[in-house]
C-alpha cells in the first residue's frame, strides 16, 4: 500500500485552494495558494513534503511550479509535493523581503507565525526541517536565507534563484561562523552581470559567486548551477526541474 493512496475522489488531480489571511503582523490581508498533489489523502501514513514560496503567485504563474512538479510526479521523478505561494505585496516588496528592510521582521514572523501555521493545521505537511522547504527567486532568494539565518530550527534546505544578495545579507554571511545546518541549490545566470532594481543596477551573477564562496567557506552545503540566462522567470521556469529534483535527492536524507 502505497504511503500517499489516492483515496479521496476530490484529489483524483492536482488542486490548488486559496486563503485569505488577515495578517497581524503585516497590518493587511495576504493570499495564500496551496497545491496540492495529485492524488493528495489528508490522512496519508507519511506527511507530505512541503515547499514554501516567497513571489508566490508568480511562481505558479510565471515559473508554472504546479504543472512542471505534476509532469515530474507522473513520470516518477518527484515525490507527491504540497507546493505554498505566498503572494507578495509588491508596493512593500523591498521592504518586506530585502533583510534591511522596514518590514522585514514583520514579514518574517508573518511567514513562521501566521503562514506556516495555517499550512500545518489544515494540511497534512511534514514540519521538520528535512522535509519543510522554501524558495525565492531574486529578493525573494535573499529573504528565504534571511530566515534562515535568524530561525535555521525553521528551514534549512533553501531554493535560491538569482538571489538580491546585496551589502547587508551578505555581510551577514560573513559573520556567520557556521552554516553547515544549511543546504541549498543556488542558482544564477551569467548573463545576470546589468539587473535592474528598484535601487540600482547590480551584477547579480558576481554577487552570487560571492555568497556562494562565502556559504561553502561556512560548511553550507550547496549545489551551485550557473548558466547563461538572464534575470527574468523563463530562466528560473526552465531551471525549475531540476531544482525539484534536487529537493527529491534530499529526501529522507538527515
Amino acid at each position: 500500500m502505497s504511503e500517499y493512496p489516492a483515496t479521496d475522489a476530490r484529489y483524483a488531480k492536482r488542486v490548488i485552494e486559496a486563503h485569505t489571511v488577515q495578517s497581524a503582523h503585516l497590518g493587511e490581508e495576504r493570499t495564500i495558494k496551496v497545491c496540492l498533489p495529485a492524488g493528495y489523502d489528508p490522512s496519508a501514513t507519511r506527511p507530505y513534503p512541503v515547499l514554501y514560496c516567497h513571489d508566490g503567485l508568480e511562481f505558479f504563474t510565471h515559473g508554472r511550479i504546479a504543472t512542471i512538479a505534476n509532469q515530474m510526479a507522473e513520470q516518477g521523478r518527484l515525490d507527491p509535493l504540497v507546493i505554498v505561494g505566498m503572494a507578495v505585496n509588491k508596493q512593500t516588496r523591498n521592504e518586506d523581503y530585502d533583510p534591511s528592510g522596514s518590514r522585514h521582521a514583520a514579514y518574517v514572523r508573518f511567514v513562521l507565525e501566521e503562514c506556516v501555521p495555517l499550512i500545518e493545521g489544515r494540511y497534512r505537511v511534514r514540519t521538520d526541517t528535512d522535509g519543510r522547504w522554501m524558495a525565492g527567486i531574486s529578493l525573494g532568494g535573499s529573504a528565504a536565507l534571511s530566515i534562515h539565518l535568524s530561525h535555521p530550527q525553521a528551514f534549512r534546505r533553501l531554493l535560491l534563484f538569482s538571489g538580491a544578495f546585496y551589502p547587508f545579507i551578505t555581510e551577514e554571511v560573513r559573520r556567520q561562523t557556521t552554516l553547515s545546518n544549511l543546504q541549498a541549490y543556488q542558482l544564477v545566470g551569467r548573463q545576470e552581470t546589468e539587473v535592474e532594481t528598484a535601487t540600482g543596477t547590480y551584477d547579480f551573477c558576481e554577487a552570487n559567486r560571492t555568497m556562494h564562496r562565502l556559504l561553502v567557506e561556512r560548511g553550507a552545503r550547496i549545489t551551485w548551477k550557473e548558466s547563461d540566462g538572464t534575470h527574468i522567470w523563463g530562466f528560473w521556469q526552465r531551471e525549475l526541474p531540476e531544482a525539484l529534483a534536487y529537493l527529491q535527492s534530499l529526501v529522507g536524507r538527515a
